[in-house]
């Protein structure tokens, strides 16, 4: 039920972002809600999409991850830090079907 939910907020903010696309209010202001509206739907259904995945993602990463992206929004000088650092996490992550 949850992906379900998932889904069906990213189609309302998508079509809410197009409906004030295509009919404009009157007063100033809107395009800053139109375009969250857009960057919200269009998130929500990335993450609709890894639904199935997400659920699998260990408890810390959940926490780390909107840390880290708070971090870098702060601090993005931080990046050229990061990149290097989750190349070599995934480089190095043990495998957990591995033959010894």
């Amino acid at each position: 039920m949850r992906r379900t939910a998932v889904g069906i907020i990213a189609i309302l903010l998508i079509l809410g972002a197009a409906a004030f696309w295509i009919w404009p209010p009157g007063s100033d202001g809107y395009q800053q809600f139109e375009a969250a509206c857009w960057r919200v739907g269009a998130l929500m259904a990335v993450w609709w999409l890894a639904y199935k995945e997400v659920e699998r993602m260990p408890g810390w990463a959940l926490a780390t991850i909107p840390l880290l992206v708070i971090v870098l929004a702060v601090r993005p000088r931080w990046f050229l830090f990061a990149i290097p650092v989750v190349i070599a996490l995934v480089i190095l992550k043990p495998r957990l079907n591995a033959r010894r």
